[in-house]
This record gives structure tokens, sequence and C-alpha cells, in this order.
């Protein structure tokens, strides 16, 4: 079955330090796109950015102050003047859509899953012709375990936006969540035919035709993800070990070899061409 590829995204190192540099910039605009652009690291967890972030809670500039507090609105104090600033910004656009998908945001990282969806729902009510609405609304839903619900506004997100590669992809992942694997894989290739690039669509097809037995077509879908993407060990991995179980063992090492110059910490890979080495 597909992957679920819908994680946490962590930055190299070198690239986070040198994001969190800028933030001393003396632009406005530019300390607020990093803080923008710096968001998705809380999720992950990375200390450093959270800290950076906090300090950006006392900019002088509204804006960043308010984007800062956006990203750190699970532990944000709401009595702060940052915490007083994002209240005030969402009520005023509390009138609008994007709005009420700002307010449904705020209050699932804040635990209260029952008004989020509230004001999620209201969202999909006011403008029921966006996709990116009803895309924001299937993925809570899917957190929350609701996946044939997930499934349906997926499947409405892409009737609206038929040429969005990126929502046939996530349709492919609800798909996969509601159990129905016979539509996964053609999802998967209509994101790549809209997006050859699309390297965890490319991935999650190779690794989707892997589970229905075609292991030459998912090695095939694994060499174009690496095509795209060479940065990410996961994909020459999963290609050594659908080399390794054809019995080709010369190229599932190399595979495996390669995974690992790109995550010298990869357990699996290390195992895998450790067991490969043995035979």
């Amino acid at each position: 079955a597909a992957a679920n590829l819908l994680q946490p995204w962590v930055a190299e190192p070198q690239v986070t330090q040198t994001l969190i540099g800028e933030l001393a910039n003396t632009n406005p605009l530019v300390r607020q796109m990093i803080v923008q652009t710096l968001g998705p690291l809380v999720d992950a967890g990375q200390d450093d950015v959270i800290a950076a972030l906090r300090r950006m809670l006392d900019d002088p500039f509204r804006n960043v102050r308010v984007t800062a507090a956006r990203q750190l609105v699970a532990t944000l104090d709401t009595n702060s003047p940052a915490g007083r600033d994002y209240l005030n910004f969402l009520a005023q656009v509390a009138d609008q859509p994007m709005g009420q998908l700002q307010i449904a945001d705020f209050e699932l990282r804040r635990g209260d899953t029952a008004h989020s969806l509230v004001h999620f729902e209201k969202a999909v009510q006011w403008d029921p012709y966006s996709p990116d609405i009803r895309h924001e609304l299937a993925v809570v839903l899917s957190q929350l375990g609701r996946t044939q619900s997930a499934l349906e506004q997926m499947e409405e997100a892409v009737k609206l936006a038929p040429n969005d590669a990126e929502l046939h992809y996530d349709l492919a992942l609800a798909l996969n969540d509601a159990g129905e694997s016979n539509r996964v894989i053609s999802e998967l290739e209509q994101a790549v035919k809209l997006n050859p690039q699309f390297a965890k669509a490319w991935y999650n097809l190779g690794l989707a035709r892997n589970g229905q037995g075609d292991e030459s077509g998912a090695i095939e879908a694994l060499v174009r993800a690496e095509s795209a993407d060479p940065t990410d060990p996961r994909i020459p991995y999963a290609r050594a070990t659908i080399l390794a179980r054809q019995g080709n063992l010369v190229a599932a090492r190399a595979a495996a070899q390669g995974a690992l110059e790109l995550n010298p910490k990869f357990t699996a890979a290390a195992e895998l061409l450790q067991q490969l080495g043995d035979q």
C-alpha cells in the first residue's frame, strides 16, 4: 500500500541556521517571510527554531509578530502583546472564509477540536468552490480518524481543481487510509502525469505498485522519484529492497549504499547492506 509521506519538514541544519540568521534582516517583509518559512519546523520540534520564533514575538512590526504568533499558536500566551495582536487579527478576518480557516487552525492547535471543526465547516459553507479549504478540512478530518469524511472532502477538492497534482496525490493518500487501494495507483499516476517532477508521488507510486506485485513498474517509478529528488535516502532504499527480492544483488547493494551515502545513520539501509554482503 502507499505510504503516508505527510511528515514534518526537517531542513538541513546549515539551511536552518542561515534562515535563523536572516531573522535579523532590517527589512520587516523579509523577516515575516522567513518566520513563515520556518513555521513547519515548529511542528517538527526543532528547539532552535522555536526559540528564534519566540524572539520574533517582540518584533517592532505587527505583521512579523502576528506571523510568529501563528507559527507558535499551540503554546502562545494570548495575554501577551503578540497574543493579543493575533487574537485581534483573527477577529478582523472572521467574516471571510480564509479567516474562518485560520480560526479553525487556532482552535485545533490549542486542542479544541469541536470548535475547530465548526469553523472549518463554516469556511467550506462560505466558499464551497475553494479546493484549498476543502483540502484543509480533509487533512483535519484525517487526523481525527474520520477517514471517510476526509475522503469525501478530497474528492470534492479534486473535482474543483482536476489539474492540481498535489490534490491528486493527497486524494491517493486519503483513498489508502480509507482502504480503497484499487484507486490509489490511478490517482498517483494522474499526479505524476500532471507533474513529472513530483518525487513524493513517484515514490508512493513505486510502493503502491510493489504492493500490487508489479515489481518492474515499482522500480521504474522509484527511478523517476530518485531523478526528481536525489537527496531522499528512502527512495534508493526502497529500490534496494525490491532488487534484493528479485535476486539482483549487485544492483541492490549499490542502491543500499547510495541510501547510506545520503544518510549514514539510515539503520535499515545499513542492515540491508550487511545482509546482502553475507549472501
